[in-house]
């Protein structure tokens, strides 16, 4: 009797050992453990600001470019090279609709949009009407890197028939008759322009970027005579020698050569239009298809100082003589 009361007991003892141990089991991690809990997505890491500024990439293409820009190719030397079985790869960028009544045999025509997809391996040679806008596309393919030449005085030069030319220069119908000044015109001093035209931070795909800004983008002598006289706010760019432009220039006008050009940026305004001349207008175009590489709002005085005057003692007697035209064959 009395050894079954103390086994009783001793059960009853046990249990509620047990029951006072639960608790602490379960405070100690006893049964089933909690879930992690599931950590919070990391934020994307924001992207690393580019270390190249656009504007200064281009701005060095364009310094690199002047140094030794795309010359002038006479018509008569491209001639022999085609006689003597030497052609370079001829590029017309004149309308297609030009270009099939006739060209320079061998020539292909190409959209000015479309140069940057010209082999880099190869000798170019573009032309179009007057060597103007093939003067904007020598730039474009030049600061790139290319081996490319303009034809001096485009078409004009190679073609004496106007049914196969169609438009040039004429010295009774294209020249004006504005007033010039002889006094010094210095620039302002200005920020470059901010340029954003890609995501590369390459420097060849920053180049190439900007080269795709490019258009032909002109002013007559008549629209720009007539902006001076209403006291446009416009940045005028003589890019002859100092002589010359000592001898006389369109009213404003600052001298800047194209070899100076990349050094001289600062007396440029860049919220301003800027336009460009030099004698026939080639230069000038390659200096305003720079300028637009480099976010300037730049155009090209038409023909140059040839469309402002007239007179031998301004534009030199550099215009273009339609009686020098070589009257060369063409193919259609």
């Amino acid at each position: 009797m009395r050894l079954k009361f103390w086994s009783s007991l001793s059960t009853i003892v046990v249990l509620l050992a047990l029951l006072l141990a639960l608790p602490m089991l379960s405070a100690c991690g006893g049964g089933e453990p909690e879930p992690e809990p599931t950590p919070a997505p990391s934020p994307e890491p924001a992207p690393a600001p580019s270390a190249v500024a656009e504007i200064d990439v281009v701005k060095d293409a364009v310094a690199a470019y002047v140094a030794s820009p795309a010359p002038n190719m006479k018509a008569a030397d491209l001639h022999m090279m085609i006689a003597e079985g030497d052609a370079p790869y001829i590029v017309s960028l004149r309308s297609a609709e030009d270009y099939a009544k006739g060209h320079i045999p061998g020539a292909v025509n190409m959209k000015f949009g479309d140069l940057s997809t010209l082999p880099m391996d190869e000798e170019i040679v573009v032309y179009c009407y007057t060597g103007q806008s093939a003067s904007f596309g020598a730039a474009v393919l030049g600061v790139q890197g290319y081996d490319v030449s303009n034809l001096l005085h485009g078409f004009s030069a190679w073609s004496d028939d106007p049914a196969v030319f169609v438009s040039r220069f004429d010295p009774a119908t294209s020249s004006g008759d504005f007033n010039v000044e002889t006094a010094a015109n210095a620039g302002g001093s200005y920020a470059l322009p901010d340029i954003e035209n890609t995501a590369s931070d390459d420097a060849a795909a920053i180049v190439k970027a900007a080269a795709a800004t490019v258009a032909p983008k002109y002013i007559t002598a008549a629209d720009l005579n007539m902006k001076i006289a209403e006291g446009e706010d416009m940045t005028i760019i003589d890019l002859r020698s100092a002589d010359h432009y000592a001898a006389g220039h369109i009213p404003g006008a600052i001298n800047i050569g194209l070899g100076a050009l990349a050094d001289n940026l600062a007396k440029i305004n860049p919220d301003a239009p800027v336009y460009c001349y030099c004698y026939t207008g080639h230069t000038a175009a390659q200096a305003t298809s720079l300028l637009q590489m480099l976010g300037y709002d730049a155009s090209s005085l038409k023909f140059g100082m040839c469309g402002w005057s007239s007179n031998p003692d301004v534009n030199l007697g550099k215009c273009f003589n339609p009686d020098s035209a070589a009257g060369y064959d063409t193919e259609s």
